[in-house]
This record gives C-alpha cells, sequence and structure tokens, in this order.
C-alpha cells in the first residue's frame, strides 16, 4: 500500500473529533513503518544507481532488508501500544497502534516485497498472493481496493476535520492517488 493511503486510511481509523491532538502520533505511526523505504530511496539515487537496479537489486539486499524488518515490526508497534498504556503515555500508544494498521494493510497486499512483519520473533515472511502493485500477482485488483478504501476514508474525514486548509490537503492528497492510479493502472489490452 502506498504511504499516502496509509496516513489517510488511519486517521479515518484512529482519529477522534474528541482528540484531534492524536492526529500526529497517528501520522508519525503510519510513517514510521516505510521511512527507512525512503532514507533507502534516496541513498540509492545518491549512489547514481537506475531504477531497474534499485527495485529488483538493492532494495532485496541484506542490509537494507534488516533495517526495514525494525520498522515494519508488529511485535514493537504492539509493544509501543503496551508501553503508552502503561506510562500513561498515550501518545506512543496511538503511534504504536498507527504502525500496527500499517502492517495490518500490508499484510495481504505485499507479494515478492513483503516485510518481516514479525521481526524480532521471526524473520517469516507472509507472502500474499495480492500485490498493491505488481500486476503479476493482481496489482490491478490489490490498486484498486486501496484507492476504493482511500475515497471512502476521504469522504468520512474530510467533515470531520476542523479547519480547511487540513481537508485542502486530504483532498489534494486523494486527488493525485487517484491521478496516479489513472495513470498507472491501465486496463489490459
Amino acid at each position: 500500500m502506498n504511504t499516502p493511503s496509509h496516513l489517510i486510511l488511519n486517521l479515518a481509523l484512529l482519529r477522534r473529533p474528541v482528540a484531534p491532538v492524536m492526529t500526529w502520533p497517528i501520522l508519525i505511526g503510519a510513517l514510521i513503518p516505510d521511512a527507512a523505504m525512503f532514507v533507502f530511496y534516496a541513498w540509492a539515487r545518491w549512489q547514481g544507481l537506475p531504477e531497474s537496479t534499485i527495485w529488483s537489486t538493492a532494495y532485496y539486499s541484506q542490509p537494507w532488508q534488516d533495517i526495514f524488518a525494525v520498522g515494519n515490526s508488529m511485535p514493537l508497534g504492539l509493544l509501543a501500544i503496551a508501553l503508552g498504556y502503561y506510562l500513561k503515555r498515550y501518545w506512543l500508544g496511538f503511534v504504536g497502534a498507527s504502525m500496527v494498521l500499517h502492517h495490518l494493510a500490508d499484510l495481504p497486499l505485499h507479494h515478492d516485497d513483503a516485510h518481516r512483519h514479525f521481526w524480532p520473533l521471526s524473520s517469516v515472511r507472509f507472502i500474499s498472493p495480492v500485490s498493491y502493485w505488481d500486476v503479476d500477482h493482481l496489482g490491478r485488483l490489490g490498486a484498486t481496493l486501496e484507492l476504493v478504501l482511500v475515497l471512502v476514508a476521504t469522504v468520512y474525514l474530510l467533515p470531520r476535520l476542523s479547519t480547511r486548509f487540513s481537508q485542502a490537503l486530504l483532498a489534494a492528497a486523494a486527488v493525485l492517488l487517484t491521478g496516479a492510479y489513472l495513470l498507472l493502472v491501465r486496463p489490459q489490452g
């Protein structure tokens, strides 16, 4: 699933009108699992690697896969929830809950690029038959499902956001995701 989709879906599922102060912890928790990927991509471009090498070889290299495992660890997200509750630092619990929601959304939508979501307890990867991007693994279905969920979440969130700026930002993100979908997910034929 694309990172902006995680942000929108996690806000729709976790943010409550009575506690908008938790918006930032939710957004941070939704970003943590993908943060290392952005660092990786910047590093790979700085190294001068072509796109095909970045995503076919470098992404799967062991040092990077070990780094990706940390941010994509469900046990670490659950630990953040438990610590937030125990220490009465509820923002930390929201960070952890948002991380876990990100992982749960990724599980059914990653095939070749599946993460080690149970690290450090296990190195097992759940290889889904569906990908959110790879047409060889039902990527059109995965991308369509993602877009529909994002649009439903956007319709739900828009009237619940308190400022015109946040509403405009959300609407712009939904429009960009829809545009990317229309450009990248072309019908077969």
